[in-house]
């Protein structure tokens, strides 16, 4: 069963048919995702790569929508046809925009096929465990739902049940997850697990990256947007992709890294800047689907580089990397000055003041709003209150956090 969406059969498909598949290097394919302004009704897709390296082929991240499963086949069959024998599929990350059609590996004829997952994944790739479990842990720092649940839309009806029986919200926000997932078979319990301790080192210059070989590409456990993340370097024509390591709504997750974000994004742009990457570009990335979402913010973007599909040359891509590593700690140094200012402060007060930021990459991030994008500021607070050991407190029923 193919996915079904958050309302069966109600898909996008006048804005599927705009997507393009694009050979942005010699034997390396991007089919592009999509996006809407819209998580739960028009969730949106991962773009996704196919590369070849003699008789395998390497599939990463498959899409959400079954429109996908036809452009990848596409491909897979040409290549197959043309002698290729091994086909690997590898994710990014485990979340449901990029794992949906996992299954059509059983479908592409390859005489050898395997999936491989790294052990620091596996939680994730658990779809419904692990955003049901994601909202257990959040209540460690604030009321989840009341905080973080707009009132729109589905999440309205959450936060309004929330205010009656926080069990009873539970239960609601149970059955949209499952109602979101729904048809999603992820192939989890095929996957062949990297364990940690099975990962090589590769030197290139004097950047250092973890990883796993595969023929000659090579996955680089960056742990950035989840625990197992994984972006992929094509040594042979200098190709970088960097999944969702590079993605305006990071962190998305509990179990995000903010930190791991900015020290990936300083080792990437020193990986550019040594010339080891000529041509980039990530999951998400469209110039279709970035106008759109700059033009439904009515902001311009951090950079013109936001709008691009690649980047090419290593300076461009340098540039690129900069551009997230100044993201990032734009937004890690302000919810620490707020909380330093204050001394003390719940979550929800961080989050009023990230709102009256004048930094500008704070003002970026609060345009994009949950649920209409999965970006979500409460767990971005929450991220660097953890991650940096912030104490907390309770007060009745409030979390409150200490500058140390």
């Amino acid at each position: 069963m193919a996915y079904q969406g958050f309302i069966p059969g109600r898909f996008p498909e006048k804005e599927l048919k705009q997507t393009r598949t694009m050979e942005i290097a010699p034997d390396i394919w991007m089919i592009e995702g999509y996006l809407s302004m819209n998580f739960f009704l028009k969730p949106p897709s991962s773009n996704c790569f196919i590369m070849r390296d003699k008789d395998m082929v390497l599939l990463i991240d498959t899409g959400t929508y079954p429109h996908y499963r036809e452009k990848i086949l596409k491909i897979l069959n040409r290549y197959r046809k043309d002698g290729a024998k091994r086909l690997v599929l590898m994710l990014t990350q485990g979340h449901f925009d990029h794992v949906a059609n996992n299954d059509v590996i059983m479908e592409a004829g390859y005489r050898e096929v395997d999936f491989y997952l790294p052990e620091a994944e596996v939680s994730s790739i658990d779809l419904f465990g692990h955003w049901t479990g994601e909202y257990q842990e959040l209540r460690e720092y604030y009321d989840t739902f009341r905080e973080m649940m707009p009132l729109a839309f589905p999440t309205g009806v959450v936060r309004i049940v929330n205010s009656i029986s926080q069990n009873l919200a539970d239960k609601m926000m149970a059955s949209h997850l499952r109602k979101l997932f729904k048809g999603i078979n992820t192939m989890a319990h095929t996957a062949k697990i990297l364990p940690d301790d099975s990962r090589v080192t590769r030197k290139f210059g004097d950047v250092e990256f973890l990883g796993w070989e595969v023929g000659r590409f090579f996955a680089v456990h960056d742990a950035t947007h989840s625990p197992g993340h994984l972006s992929f370097y094509d040594p042979e024509h200098k190709v970088f992709l960097t999944g969702d390591a590079t993605l305006e709504i990071n962190p998305p997750f509990l179990n995000s890294s903010l930190n791991n974000c900015i020290a990936m994004m300083k080792k990437f742009r020193q990986f550019a800047e040594q010339g080891f990457v000529r041509l980039a570009t990530d999951a998400h990335r469209s110039k279709i689907w970035s106008s759109m979402l700059i033009d439904k913010t009515g902001e311009a973007p951090m950079s013109p580089l936001q709008m691009q599909d690649t980047f090419e040359g290593a300076e461009q891509c340098a540039a690129y990397y900069a551009l997230w590593e100044t993201y990032y700690q734009g937004m890690k140094d302000e919810v620490l000055g707020i909380l330093k200012r204050r001394g003390e402060a719940t979550v929800h007060q961080i989050i009023a003041d990230f709102k009256s930021s004048k930094n500008p990459h704070a003002r970026f991030k609060v345009l994009m709003k949950f649920p209409q994008l999965p970006s979500r500021l409460d767990v971005m607070v929450a991220n660097v209150l953890r991650e940096n050991n912030i104490p907390k407190k309770k007060d009745g029923s409030k979390i409150i956090f200490s500058y140390k």
